[in-house]
């Protein structure tokens, strides 16, 4: 069946309203910058990459030294700070980190993967404190897969996936890390991976079979199961990404117009509403993450990935209307162009990436410009 026949009445009302915010945007971008441009560094890196900020403003991701190794790194107030690795396998390997998530007490997660000898190493799941950045803990080692995590909250519970094909689990210091298994065991080659989690303990992420076959999750800390999330989100291609603590999930789904993935927001009962104008002047995207103002950030022109993969430009949808981000700042300093937003804290500080003229990757941070005092000179990590 047609998925354009099969959309609830309010989608078509969603999509009509697209041409006309679609130009209120453009008014509005044409006006004041809405943010202040703060670039992310490391000497010598190669490329920098933000994957999350917490409500203090302290931001975490990777950089890439010269030999293209990725370092997982924290910034905040008193500069960037590296966060320390396991050590290699072998006197000459090299250990790959990232940092994904940071919750508001400074935990924060992420991954190591020693690439000699040939990835016979699984990935280790870490977790940090902001505090001590010499020091790490593995979520599990005691597992014998990789373990992959994407998000923790503030009561320290971590969400991710681990072995393959990949199982959504549940890590706390008390349990360790809990299976919470797949959507339906009896769907061959599924597997399942969480993708965020709030302070009430929801989690949502997806399930896939394969590329097209990928549907949006939903499940709570303390009971070990993966569910889909019902309507639309069953039926059709989705993907959630993003959570908030008023349990608004955001992510991606089928675009009842064309057949592509686009950014949506998901109501309680699984169905979405495609997010007006967040494809900007793309055919497909994605959000990423939304505040508990309601505000969301993502990509848009992800190409056929079914996923938040850095797209062609980053967005932010507030007050009803979608901005290019690139065009709403006070100064875009050497990027040519924003690629994606990854996170916003309560504050509607954003953090994201884009590419330098030499198609190096470089991370920005955008702080709204306020009349009030605090945001005056914008934020410097």
């Amino acid at each position: 069946m047609n998925p354009t026949l099969a959309r609830v009445s309010i989608r078509h009302l969603a999509a009509a309203l697209a041409v006309t915010l679609g130009a209120a945007s453009l008014n509005v971008q044409a006006g004041t910058p809405l943010y202040h441009l703060t670039v992310l560094s490391v000497p010598d890196a190669t490329g920098v990459a933000a994957k999350d900020i917490n409500e203090a403003g302290q931001i975490v991701g990777t950089y890439f030294d010269q030999n293209f190794v990725r370092h997982a790194v924290l910034w905040d107030a008193q500069g960037w700070h590296e966060l320390a690795l396991p050590p290699p396998a072998t006197t000459d390997g090299e250990v790959d980190g990232i940092a994904y998530a940071i919750n508001n007490s400074g935990q924060i997660v992420g991954t190591a993967d020693d690439f000699e000898p040939k990835f016979t190493v699984p990935t280790a799941g870490l977790l940090w404190n902001a505090a001590t950045p010499d020091q790490f803990a593995v979520l599990d080692d005691s597992v014998s897969v990789g373990v992959s995590p994407n998000d923790i909250n503030d009561d320290g519970v971590v969400v991710g996936g681990f072995g393959v094909p990949s199982r959504a689990f549940v890590w706390t210091s008390g349990d360790g890390l809990v299976d919470y298994g797949i959507q339906d065991p009896n769907v061959e080659d599924q597997q399942a991976r969480w993708a965020a989690i709030n302070a009430t303990g929801t989690i949502v992420g997806y399930w896939n079979q394969h590329v097209s076959n990928i549907h949006a999750t939903i499940g709570q800390v303390g009971t070990p199961e993966v569910l889909g999330m019902g309507g639309l989100s069953d039926e059709f291609p989705t993907n959630a990404v993003g959570l908030n603590n008023s349990g608004v999930a955001v992510g991606l789904g089928l675009s009842e117009t064309v057949a592509d993935l686009v950014p949506v927001i998901f109501s309680s009962d699984g169905n979405y509403t495609e997010i007006a104008g967040a494809t900007l002047d793309q055919v497909d995207g994605s959000a990423i993450a939304i505040n508990d103002s309601g505000v969301i950030v993502g990509t848009a022109g992800i190409g056929t990935a079914n996923g938040p993969v850095p797209g062609l430009q980053a967005w932010v949808y507030r007050d009803g209307v979608a901005y290019d981000l690139y065009t709403v700042v006070d100064d875009t300093a050497d990027f040519v162009r924003f690629a994606n937003a990854v996170a916003i804290n309560e504050a509607g500080v954003i953090v994201g990436t884009g590419r330098l003229a030499d198609d190096s990757v470089a991370s920005f941070v955008l702080t709204p410009i306020q009349t009030d005092a605090v945001f005056a000179n914008g934020f410097d990590p």
